[in-house]
């Protein structure tokens, strides 16, 4: 049976001497594991779909479970991301945590459209990267169900002005005066910083304030979904860019 599917390529493998074994999130089947046969060859005309970032509509076949993709009509390949190290590396974090928190086959399409808009102003708006994934981790957070509660103390419904500490638990930030035994506390200047992206203000420019924001996030998710994203140690490791 062939059916159609749009969907962006979280990554790829080599398989045998010529094909490679695609790892596709698709808006109608959720993530899916795609056979791309050939592709690795110099004439082959789906390279494309191999390549990180790659939104399409894909033809598949399928037999007793397997997909293979038999035709492809590429709508964006997001290129200026890959000629941007930083940019590079944000995308691929994006689509590490897209494949970690999605199971096989389970449709999401708030997720696919929060991820392929993330794309497009990651690829052609002038705004912080590091800003871009924040605001991606917190929404990805929210819709799979690991939101974090930013507005104010979780358990005194206080603002936070002063000191902050994170409950991962109970997904929420809270106060000193409400603190419990083993909560670690982190920068003040770092709370209202997620606070603003969360909000959906972008216009931060430190880049201290936004690799903090990351590093927040990475441990976050860390704790909460067990995910080391190997791609985000690279971004908040990076010097002068």
């Amino acid at each position: 049976m062939n059916e159609k599917v749009n969907g962006v390529t979280l990554r790829a493998v080599n398989y045998k001497e010529s094909d490679k074994i695609l790892t596709v999130f698709t808006l109608e089947k959720g993530k899916i594991t795609v056979n791309a046969r050939g592709v690795r060859k110099a004439n082959a005309k789906m390279k494309q779909i191999v390549e990180p970032f790659c939104f399409a509509e894909s033809m598949l076949a399928e037999k007793s479970g397997r997909f293979t993709v038999t035709e492809i009509n590429s709508f964006d390949a997001f290129y200026p991301i890959r000629c941007d190290v930083v940019k590079y590396y944000v995308g691929m974090t994006a689509l590490e945590l897209t494949d970690f928190l999605l199971p096989d086959g389970l449709e999401s399409p708030a997720h696919f459209v929060i991820l392929v808009e993330f794309l497009k102003k990651l690829a052609y708006k002038s705004i912080n990267p590091r800003n871009l994934l924040v605001k991606f981790f917190y929404d990805c957070a929210l819709e799979s169900g690991y939101s974090v509660n930013l507005s104010a103390c979780g358990r005194c419904g206080e603002e936070i002005t002063d000191k902050v500490f994170l409950s991962v638990k109970d997904g929420f930030c809270v106060c000193e005066n409400c603190r419990k035994q083993g909560e670690g506390s982190f920068s003040i200047d770092t709370y209202r910083y997620l606070k603003k992206v969360a909000n959906g203000d972008l216009l931060e420019e430190s880049k201290e304030l936004a690799t903090n924001g990351l590093k927040f996030f990475g441990y976050y998710f860390s704790k909460t979904t067990g995910i080391n994203l190997k791609s985000l140690s690279v971004l908040t490791d990076l010097e002068g860019v």
